[in-house]
């Protein structure tokens, strides 16, 4: 029995069933956008609550995780507009596409941590970009399924992949010098 069914046969255990199969994978996506353990937390937590209450309109027409991944999305993008008319209400500047704070280059350099490397050229991308490339290259969704998750169009995911692959480039041609970046552009040199 798939988890949306046992979810609308049995609430309570579909629940249980919903957090050991989905849990980790889904904090790991909210985690990734939030970019702070707090927020993903309760991202998560309101995210399964309203899978719960609305398995039974699943369709089927998508991955389970992809329909999940977009109800989190959904949250996600209201609460950053609620932070936004906060601010405006609070009067301090804050814009969609300031990135978080990334480390130094030269402390990530001298750390040579690739891995630290990537999580902060991807936690420095605009929004929508770091968006895809969690859903695609970390959660493994296919750009079609990305598109139906983030509602927008295909081509569109495309050119956030794209852009967001650039970015991270320079982010690590910054960190570890031209000489280490591939010249393909498709990662760190060994």
């Amino acid at each position: 029995m798939q988890v949306w069914e046992l979810i609308s046969a049995d609430p309570d255990k579909g629940a249980e069933r919903l957090v050991s199969e989905y849990g980790d994978r889904l904090y790991a996506t909210a985690f990734r956008l939030c970019l702070n353990e707090s927020d993903a937390e309760d991202l998560v937590q309101r995210t399964f609550v309203k899978v719960v209450e609305r398995a039974s309109t699943f369709k089927g027409e998508s991955a389970f995780f992809t329909w999940m991944c977009s109800v989190l999305v959904n949250f996600h993008r209201m609460d950053k507009r609620g932070k936004a008319r906060n601010s405006l209400v609070l009067g301090e500047e804050i814009s969609e596409e300031t990135p978080a704070p990334a480390p130094d280059p030269a402390e990530m350099a001298s750390a040579a941590d690739e891995a630290a490397a990537i999580r902060a050229a991807v936690a420095h991308l605009p929004y929508q970009e770091r968006e895809a490339v969690v859903l695609h290259y970390f959660d493994g969704l296919s750009v079609p399924e990305v598109a139906r998750a983030v509602q927008a169009p295909e081509g569109t995911v495309y050119y956030r992949l794209h852009e967001a692959r650039k970015s991270i480039r320079k982010f690590l041609s910054k960190v570890f010098g031209e000489e280490r970046i591939k010249a393909d552009g498709r990662g760190v040199a060994q």
